[in-house]
């Protein structure tokens, strides 16, 4: 019979035990499974699919890329209604610091999608011996230039805004996003006038040549990141009425301003690219 292991009170013993449970500071990166995410991306996929369809004559077409559009718009409100109402449970200083670190990959990746439009043109322009090609009517200056000076002009007056937000003037904050929010509809404003005189009365229609539809490519592109970002502007009024902002607590407004940033710069290298270069 063998004999049984004895226990002495020297003899290591072997405790398991429970992980401890994720306080505040430890689960903030820890967002909560969500579908929204593969809802927008594939709303962002039909957009593009949908403006080829019209490239491609089919009936419908455009109608289709306004139903892709409001499905995206309401999937991105979505998910950005889920990451607020999560957070608020957790740390709002370190979960700030890694929504801005994460907001910053998304906007190189937009300028990613910018840098391949330039590429294409530059690529376009050099290759051929004439720009613009024999036939194109050249691009007015001048009303571009004024939009160009509105839209640098609103990162100015959004700067303002956030300004008397962090010294708590929060009356101006809101004065100067009006004005902000309204220089940025003008300048889609603007652009489409242009956009209707260079087709109406010039002829310039983005199924002429390569110049034309590059043109069209790159700022209705641009156009449809001034509408996102005067989305975004206009979420932070309504925010901002709701008291829901704090010295910590402002994420979505720090967000807003570097995109409106972000989309005022890529302007004016296109202002340079298309309308001067």
């Amino acid at each position: 019979m063998a004999s049984q292991p004895t226990i002495t009170p020297s003899s290591p013993v072997l405790v398991r035990t429970e992980p401890p449970p994720l306080t505040a500071e430890l689960a903030h990166h820890l967002p909560q499974p969500s579908f929204w995410p593969i809802l927008l991306a594939a709303g962002m996929g039909g957009v593009f699919f949908c403006v080829f369809l019209v490239y491609a004559g089919m009936p419908l077409a455009t109608l289709l890329v306004a139903l892709a559009g409001l499905y995206t718009v309401y999937c991105a409100g979505g998910w950005a209604v889920t990451i607020a109402t999560e957070r608020r449970k957790h740390n709002p200083i370190a979960t700030n610091k890694d929504l801005i670190r994460g907001f910053f990959f998304f906007l190189a990746s937009e300028a990613m999608i910018f840098e391949s439009y330039f590429e294409y043109y530059y690529f376009t322009r050099f290759k051929g011996h004439v720009w613009p090609p024999a036939g194109m009517p050249r691009l007015e200056t001048t009303l571009p230039a004024i939009a160009t000076l509105i839209l640098v002009g609103s990162s100015f007056t959004l700067n303002w805004s956030i300004s008397s937000f962090m010294k708590g003037k929060k009356s101006a904050a809101k004065n100067w996003l009006l004005l902000t929010i309204g220089m940025g509809i003008f300048f889609l404003g603007m652009q489409g006038f242009e956009w209707g005189y260079l087709n109406g009365v010039m002829g310039f229609h983005y199924q002429t040549g390569a110049y034309t539809s590059v043109y069209y490519l790159m700022t209705g592109f641009h156009g449809c990141h001034v509408t996102v970002g005067l989305i975004l502007l206009a979420l932070v009024y309504w925010r901002l009425e709701r008291n829901e902002y704090n010295q910590d607590y402002h994420y979505s407004l720090k967000a807003a301003e570097y995109y409106w940033h972000f989309v005022d710069v890529i302007w004016v290298l296109l202002f340079f690219t298309l309308y001067l270069f």
